[in-house]
């Protein structure tokens, strides 16, 4: 039964934009630090004297507390609220941003980015499901592809920051500190969105709801109980391929995508810092132009076609890279046209969860799974540098072509549904009580 249907079928408007706005800065900062990292461990293991340890533990740190934080604030936002969390996120990434980049040894700087990661991590579940919850039916793949994009955006602006600090030797503390200033007027403005309309009538806040939905469109429904009949969460084969799904895409995504200067200092590019920032930029153009030729499919061919399509693509690309050892120039439109596709299957996996189970754990549900594709991008930073780059090529043109066998055979469709019929058809079972 969905009680939404203003909340469904209205427009966007001004609060809408406003939330859309700051849910998607938590993936631009997101794409912002994963990228600058990447530029940054060039130069770190000699100005901070890291060992080969050191160097793997600084390279995964900020995954390790994406791992923690995802679950951990995901669960609280089901149990006390979206809102609440929203804002408090951030402030993690604001503090650690910051302290990383006044590191004097590694340390200091592996805690600065683990703790950064956990509230980053807890970003995930939050903002993606406030997206999903606050979104019009009809347009939710726009807005959701449309905010998981802003990943590749950050992504961009660390390029650009990169190429024009990179003359100073100390370059990454500058960058490092400039994404946590970045996020300090993102926290402020955070604490003025209403609560999720959903998350107040799951919890028996029938007038706050209705004064919440007041709020967000203008006009409120007849909030009566959000769901007849108590829910239960079926955590079967729809639960277990989101789960899986976003950790294959991950081991594949994050295990060539952390290391793109380094595959072009190591393929033709050695040592051109200047060369390689711009190298980056292309690829994160890329992923750009990925999210905008995705825009318009959301909602009109549907999540199946996107994510089919995206892992389909990867694996040929990867296969074909695998045999043939692609260098200099060219493997810039490689990396470029590997990118633009991969990020369909990024988009999908990022928010299907928030579509498909129900309020009550709906961020949860989204927490286990952002922290399991953690582990999969760690496995993927740890498997990148154990073998020469073309064979890190074939191990994940392998977990690529699992993952596509797996989306077509399980993969669901949630285009233009409301969150409540997704939740009915995919996810719930009704108690006969």
């Amino acid at each position: 039964m969905n009680n939404f249907v203003s909340m469904d079928d209205s427009g966007m408007n001004r609060t809408r934009r406003k939330l859309f706005i700051l849910a998607s800065t938590g993936l631009f900062l997101d794409g912002y630090d994963l990228s600058i990292i990447t530029m940054a461990i060039l130069v770190l293991p000699t100005q901070l004297h890291f060992g080969k340890l050191d160097y793997i533990l600084v390279d995964v740190s900020s995954f390790v507390g994406m791992l923690i934080g995802a679950p951990v604030l995901g669960l609280l936002s089901d149990r006390i609220g979206r809102k609440k969390i929203f804002g408090l996120d951030l402030i993690f990434f604001v503090f650690f941003a910051i302290t990383a980049g006044l590191s004097t040894n590694f340390i200091e700087l592996f805690l600065s980015r683990l703790l950064m990661g956990f509230g980053i991590g807890g970003d995930y579940p939050i903002s993606s499901t406030m997206m999903s919850e606050f979104s019009p039916r009809k347009s939710r793949g726009k807005l959701l592809i449309t905010m998981v994009g802003m990943y590749w955006v950050g992504a961009f602006f660390s390029a650009v920051a990169n190429y024009f600090l990179v003359a100073y030797s100390d370059f990454w503390r500058y960058t490092f500190i400039i994404g946590g200033l970045l996020a300090i007027p993102i926290v402020l403005l955070r604490f003025s969105v209403p609560e999720s309309p959903r998350w107040l009538a799951k919890h028996g806040k029938i007038n706050e709801a209705i004064k919440s939905e007041d709020e967000i469109v203008g006009t409120h429904d007849e909030i009566n109980n959000v769901i007849e009949k108590k829910p239960k969460t079926k955590y079967g084969s729809t639960f277990i391929f989101v789960i899986i799904a976003w950790f294959i895409f991950d081991v594949a995504a994050y295990g060539i995508g952390f290391f793109y200067p380094t595959i072009f200092s190591t393929l033709g590019f050695k040592d051109k810092f200047k060369s390689i920032a711009e190298a980056s930029m292309v690829i994160s153009i890329g992923g750009i132009l990925g999210y905008v030729i995705a825009f318009p499919l959301a909602d009109k061919i549907g999540r199946r076609f996107l994510i089919i399509f995206g892992f389909s693509t990867m694996s040929l690309l990867l296969v074909i890279g695998s045999f043939i050892h692609i260098t200099g120039i060219y493997t810039v439109p490689y990396f470029f046209i590997f990118v633009l596709f991969e990020q369909w299957v990024g988009a999908v996996t990022l928010f299907y969860p928030t579509e498909l189970f129900d309020t009550s754990v709906r961020s949860t549900v989204q927490g286990i799974a952002t922290a399991i594709s953690r582990v999969g991008a760690i496995i993927g930073i740890i498997i990148f540098p154990l073998f020469p780059i073309f064979h890190s090529l074939s191990i994940f043109a392998a977990f690529a072509i699992i993952g596509l066998i797996m989306s077509i055979i399980y993969a669901p469709e949630t285009n233009r549904n409301s969150l409540e019929k997704n939740v009915e058809k995919y996810t719930m079972e009704l108690d006969k009580n």
